[in-house]
């Protein structure tokens, strides 16, 4: 026979020639160990680089032996290359040892088995076989020191491979440590390339829902074989060390502030919203629910750490008269997301603002119990001109016949409601003991002693003594 039969490392796996009669595994080459002095004789492509030709050798040259006459004819097969992730060639290898100082190994190096002595003795070559020289720490094939990238391509490359194939590649030992987790990002950062051997963009979006702001996942390629895979696999959000201390919930809002980004990977906005409403502006740096419905952790049943039970529908008091601490976590679109009729219907009736102020006069509605009557009023009717210097300027009193006269008892009955206009210094141009028009504002029955017992300050706002007792 003209050619030799050799073998290629990682190429015959699986592969099977047809004798006749029967089936055999693999090709034989020890029975034929006298007949080929090379290898490339039959695998012509190991040298060359040519992978369609690693197998050189076809059934015209079994039957220059095998001609049915000096030997029974066969049928034989050339076997097809297994898909593999390998970054493998011979000749670049050559090439490698060579500029490393080496010499080319010979296929025997790399085919024989251990304790063979025959040179066609052949057998597959195994991952073992490589760390021998690539990693001669010999922490082993899956270690965490150990860059896949050296003898395998990017899993997006290895496209022969299936999907099967994928979902049995081994786990490392340092993936099943405890808080692999928690910890797995500054590795990934460090070395994605590694990561990208077993792993495309699918295997990181199935938790991180921010995985389009994070290089790492977005140096990764898509795969549809992991997606596959992937697919009805739920998240795993481990819950860090920091959310275990007992001030967390109150301390939380300070940490999002320094680097919401960190939040992301686990929370998407409705995640917060739980707490916070939707109008929290902070909010819109988190991510939306990611594919196909993904929304991270999902808080449910929180208890406030400041909010009592049942605050939400008890919190307009606290609202009215302590706004500016609102304000510490909320904005006035979380406000407006209940009380201006967009998601809900509103408190007020439409262009209620137009005719607000009869109710307010009457008392009708108790707006103290949303609504700061000094502030919040007062910025409205001073804005719009309604109480400029004091007055109304054409305001709701004027419509009222006699309002100057009839003032004062509206004022006893709830003199918080004129505060949302007027403040001390309108009075007193009218009701001073020391200047103006010095009228009373007294009704019948007014105990002076009593007032004055109780506060003598308040006397002298109006008064330069205190009224002689009876």
């Amino acid at each position: 026979m003209k050619r030799a039969l050799g073998v290629a490392a990682g190429l015959l796996l699986g592969a099977g020639i047809v004798l006749s009669p029967g089936r055999q595994d693999g090709f034989p080459h020890a029975e034929h160990a006298g007949l080929f002095p090379t290898c490339v004789g039959c695998h012509a492509g190991v040298a060359t680089g040519d992978t369609a030709r690693m197998v050189s050798a076809g059934p015209e040259d079994c039957a220059e032996c095998h001609d049915g006459t000096r030997l029974d004819r066969v049928t034989w097969t050339a076997p097809k290359p297994e898909a593999t992730n390998l970054d493998f060639s011979h000749v670049e290898h050559v090439r490698e040892v060579r500029e490393a100082g080496g010499s080319a190994m010979a296929c025997e190096g790399c085919h024989r088995p251990a304790g063979a002595e025959e040179r066609m003795q052949v057998v597959l070559a195994a991952a073992g076989l490589c760390l021998d020289c690539h990693e001669p720490a010999g922490e082993g094939h899956l270690a965490a020191t150990t860059d896949c990238s050296t003898c395998h391509v990017p899993l997006a490359r290895a496209t022969g491979l299936p999907g099967a194939r994928v979902a049995e590649f081994p786990q490392p030992p340092s993936h099943e440590v405890a808080d692999f987790l928690l910890a797995h990002g500054e590795r990934a950062d460090e070395a994605d390339a590694a990561c990208a051997v077993c792993h495309a963009r699918e295997s990181c979006e199935r938790c991180h829902l921010n995985a389009a702001d994070l290089p790492a996942v977005t140096h990764l390629s898509p795969d549809a074989r992991v997606a596959a895979l992937v697919a009805d696999r739920p998240g795993d959000w481990p819950e860090p060390p920091s959310h275990e201390q007992e001030d967390w919930i109150r301390a939380h809002g300070g940490a999002a502030e320094r680097e919401i980004g960190e939040c992301a990977s686990c929370h998407a906005q409705p995640s917060c919203e739980a707490c916070h409403g939707s109008g929290l502006a902070l909010l819109a740096d988190l991510p939306e629910p990611g594919p196909e419905g993904r929304r991270g952790v999902v808080l449910a049943d929180v208890e406030s750490a400041v909010h009592p039970v049942g605050f939400a529908t008890g919190h307009g008091t606290s609202a009215a008269v302590g706004m500016p601490n609102c304000t510490v976590c909320h904005a006035e679109e979380q406000c407006a997301a209940c009380h201006d009729g967009a998601a809900r219907p509103r408190f007020h009736p439409v262009d209620f603002v137009l005719r607000h102020g009869a109710d307010a006069f009457g008392s009708e509605t108790e707006c103290a119990t949303c609504h700061s009557k000094e502030a919040f009023c007062r910025d409205c009717h001073m804005a719009s001109g309604f109480a400029a210097g004091g007055r109304t300027g054409g305001a709701f009193h004027d419509a009222v016949p006699d309002w100057l006269l009839a003032h004062g008892r509206a004022a006893r009955q709830e003199l918080e409601a004129c505060t949302a206009c007027h403040d001390q210094s309108t009075c007193l141009r009218c009701h001073s003991a020391k200047s103006g028009l010095r009228i009373n504002p007294h009704g019948p029955g007014f105990d002076a002693d009593r007032v004055a017992a109780r506060s003598q300050q308040l006397c002298g706002v109006c008064h330069l003594s205190l009224p002689d007792s009876p």
